[in-house]
């Protein structure tokens, strides 16, 4: 029996990855089988047992069957691969009896060719790959036959002769796909393997039988012909309804269980994972969102589930792309199939623009008619795509669904949490950049006077997360935002930013002096303490104000005054800034890094580089450390020690932390691709810590590049923890969870390092710089390593020293202990496409270290 894997097709590159190279190997291997095994095979004289040659069948013959039956298969979804199974021993077997091994090899190669191309549509190396194990299989199974044949000449003998030929000749293909599988995914697994060879061919013996009564019958009687082909029609018939039927009466389980979901919880997010999660099952696909369009348009609310299993929400504004899906759905009201060779310049722009391959889109049907869409994009595996059978199935998911959107308000509980924050209830910051951007058209049109942005700041909300715990800090904050809400009435709307951050939008307004009032009626409505846990808190708050269209016309830039002002009044303990341009004189660099921060990261402006990590006995670089770099055009390089902070306080930090993921695991995956299985280490600032999609962030990106989340390493700081100790740690456990490594950085800086160091669910410490380079000229700095390494010893932690600048500070590291170094003396930061010239270039280097 043919069995073909799917496997997750590589990257697109301009040579053939290391991968796609063994493969190429693996198949002039099986070429080379091919030859050996024809030139060795021993001629069988016809007539034998009365079966051998009674029929000459010409290669077109064999070629029509090996066509038909490859073309018609059963595919069976196994997890993450798909795999193809057909009855092509049918033609072998009959080859082996009546035709003879140029003619057998030649209707082999044609006729899967033929399927192949035609049909399927492999690529390339797909195709040559099949093509060169269909030559081997049939040479193989020839070989074998030939060889039995002389042994025993008796019809029986011969019957077992063509099943011990199949059974090698399935065995051959087995353990060369087994193979291509261990190329693509790294490692063989002997055990897996030699189980399919054992068992994976059940179905084998039932056809070599079919083909063996097709081979007495035509022995007996030609003009049997007829009979056996349309037997062989209704066997094939049969074999696709029951694939058919079987399929259906697991989507039918799968669907009755779903409906009890739905309609069992009256609870949205139980819904919503529901829907999206039995969508993504029943399609098996990578990807499903619902989408929602703005009754105002010009935005579209989405609700994905991520890998991890956790919704995740966002409101976006409305591409081109996505009006094109929207119109042509929820306007029309009909479902649209996006399959992998649609012409359609709308449809392909689409899939570009989500970096899909194929997808379905469905109305999904509420109240008032259609009011979203439910997608599902790219279908696991290569050997099928969607068809319209696969919309059918949608569409039910999308009915069920529909029932649950009408039981009460859900669409419009969608809408207020993506705009809202949830621990509050106030307006979030999508909320604020709507409505901030709808002021500003106003002002510019004339048709308002003027807005005020104001943004507070709390002060001393870390302690009272840090001496109460996490759960009185959220009480605060909910007490905090409704006094604010109260002090601001029907004059502006309040809204959560984040963290300990607030902001109040004031619209048709250019009077400085009824803005500066109402934020000062904003500070005293924070003067009377809060009961928290039975102690009066007392917490107070720095505000900062920019108004339009003095400051800025844009929201993004009055924004960034507003937080500038802001950041001044807590700096001078004033409690209230306006903003002024006097604020940017001692440092004029500093608008303009706020400015063009955001074009840097979409423009590519931001790089990552690398420094390795090597281990301190051996020299073996094992890993990197990713370090981001900003070459401005007109300023030169900016470090990071001056635009991370900005990206912190405008928002930024996000993004930015989303693009050093990517380019670092993408990095990862070129690396391992060329044969080198190197971890990454990228820092998180204390603002990731607060970001509750972060998990689902970096379990997408390890996906997207198909890299083991082993091989990430995740570094935070002992201040970024302390900041809110409780909220960081559950962070850090979902991170552990998900299979990331973590590392504490800069350790032995910070305070309250060894009560809290226990509890974090880190790999690694990292010993900050300052100590290791003061090794040479002080005991202290000695100590402090040795107590370091012996505690990381205890704890079960790796520990990393990094700023190694010289031969005998990497010598003193490896006398206390330490498990891996990174530094000038082992290797410079470098751009991550240098990395493996660098290491190829240093294999002297390497025997250097390891004298040390």
């Amino acid at each position: 029996m043919d069995v073909q894997q799917g496997t997750a097709a590589p990257r697109r590159r301009r040579r053939p990855s290391a991968p796609e190279q063994r493969v190429l190997g693996i198949s002039a291997a099986l070429v080379v089988l091919t030859a050996a095994s024809l030139w060795a095979a021993p001629p069988v004289p016809a007539g034998i047992g009365g079966l051998v040659g009674a029929v000459a069948l010409p290669w077109w013959v064999l070629a029509l069957g090996y066509a038909a039956t490859e073309a018609t298969v059963l595919h069976i979804q196994v997890k993450r691969e798909a795999q193809t199974v057909s009855v092509s021993e049918l033609s072998l077997v009959l080859g082996l009896f009546f035709a003879g091994p140029p003619a057998l090899l030649a209707g082999r190669l044609v006729g899967s060719a033929t399927v192949l191309l035609l049909h399927r549509r492999s690529t390339p190396l797909k195709t040559a790959f099949n093509l060169a194990l269909a030559a081997a299989e049939t040479a193989v199974a020839v070989l074998c036959f030939h060889v039995l044949a002389q042994v025993g000449q008796s019809a029986p003998a011969l019957w077992l002769a063509a099943l011990a030929a199949t059974l090698l000749a399935n065995t051959v293909g087995i353990i060369a796909v087994g193979l291509v599988i261990a190329a693509f995914e790294g490692g063989l697994r002997p055990r897996e393997l030699a189980r399919d060879v054992v068992a994976g061919q059940p179905a084998t013996p039932v056809v070599v039988a079919v083909a063996l009564v097709a081979v007495t019958s035509l022995a007996a009687d030609v003009r049997s012909a007829g009979l056996l082909l349309l037997a062989a029609a209704g066997l094939l018939i049969a074999y696709r309804a029951y694939a058919s039927l079987s399929d259906r009466h697991l989507n039918l389980e799968r669907l009755y269980r779903f409906t009890q979901a739905v309609t069992s919880s009256p609870e949205v997010d139980v819904v919503l994972s529901s829907v999206l999660g039995e969508a993504r099952e029943l399609l098996k696909s990578e990807r499903a969102e619902v989408a929602f369009p703005a009754p105002g348009g010009g935005h579209v609310a989405r609700v994905r589930l991520g890998p991890s299993g956790r919704l995740s929400r966002s409101e976006e504004p409305l591409t081109p792309a996505d009006e094109w899906l929207l119109r042509a759905v929820v306007g029309d009201d009909e479902a649209q199939l996006l399959p992998r060779t649609t012409r359609d310049a709308a449809a392909r722009a689409w899939l570009a623009a989500r970096a899909a391959r194929e997808a379905i889109a469905v109305p999904l049907r509420g109240g008032a008619g259609t009011v979203g869409v439910l997608v599902v994009t790219d279908r696991l595996g290569d050997v099928r795509t969607f068809d319209d059978s696969d919309v059918l199935l949608l569409e039910t998911v999308a009915n069920h669904a529909s029932v649950a959107l009408q039981n009460g308000e859900l669409v419009d509980r969608l809408r207020h949490e993506a705009l809202h924050d949830a621990l509050t209830g106030l307006p979030n910051r999508a909320f604020l950049q709507r409505r901030l951007t709808g002021a500003l058209d106003d002002v510019r049109d004339g048709r308002s006077a003027g807005a005020a942005v104001m943004i507070l700041d709390l002060d001393g909300f870390k302690d009272v997360n840090d001496t109460l715990g996490h759960q009185q800090g959220d009480r605060l904050l909910v007490e905090v935002g409704a006094r604010l809400g109260a002090a601001v009435g029907a004059a502006g709307t309040v809204t959560r930013l984040g963290g300990d951050e607030f902001a109040v939008l004031v619209t048709d307004t250019a009077d400085e002096d009824r803005v500066v009032r109402l934020g000062r009626r904003l500070l005293r409505a924070l003067e009377q303490p809060v009961a928290l846990d039975g102690l009066e808190v007392e917490v107070g708050g720095s505000l900062g104000i920019a108004l339009a269209p003095v400051h800025a016309t844009d929201a993004a830039g009055l924004l960034k005054r507003a937080d500038v002002a802001m950041y001044d009044a807590k700096g001078a303990a004033r409690g209230l800034r306006v903003y002024g341009a006097d604020l940017d004189t001692a440092d004029p660099r500093r608008l303009t890094l706020v400015a063009e921060l955001r074009a840097a990261l979409a423009t590519g402006g931001i790089e990552v580089h690398v420094q390795p990590q090597a281990r301190v006995t051996t020299g073996e670089v094992v890993g990197v450390e990713a370090l981001v770099r900003w070459d401005h055009p007109e300023l030169g390089r900016v470090s990071p020690e001056e635009f991370v902070p900005i990206a912190e306080r405008t928002g930024l930090i996000g993004p930015l932390t989303t693009h050093v993921l990517d380019r670092s695991l993408a990095a990862c995956a070129a690396w391992r691709a060329g044969g080198h299985d190197l971890a990454v280490a990228v820092n998180l600032s204390a603002r990731s810590l607060y970001d509750a999609d972060l998990v689902d962030e970096v379990a997408r990106l390890l996906a997207r590049h198909d890299v083991p989340a082993g091989r990430l390493t995740l570094e935070v700081t002992e201040g970024s923890v302390m900041a809110d100790p409780a909220r960081a740690i559950a962070l850090l456990h979902q991170l552990r969870d998900l299979g990331v490594r973590l590392s504490v950085d800069d350790f032995g800086t910070g305070y309250s390092s060894l009560s809290y160091l226990k509890r974090l669910p880190v790999h690694e410490v990292k010993i900050d710089r300052s100590f290791v380079m003061g090794l040479q000229s002080g005991a202290e700095d000695v100590a402090i390593v040795r107590a370091v390494t012996d505690l990381g010893r205890h704890l079960d932690l790796e520990v990393v020293a990094e700023g190694v600048e010289d031969a005998a500070t990497w010598e003193l590291l490896r006398e206390v202990g330490c498990d891996l170094v990174q530094g000038w003396y082992l290797g410079r930061p470098m751009p991550a496409a240098e990395l493996l010239p660098w290491l190829r270039s240093r294999p002297a280097a390497r025997g250097a270290l390891r004298a040390v």
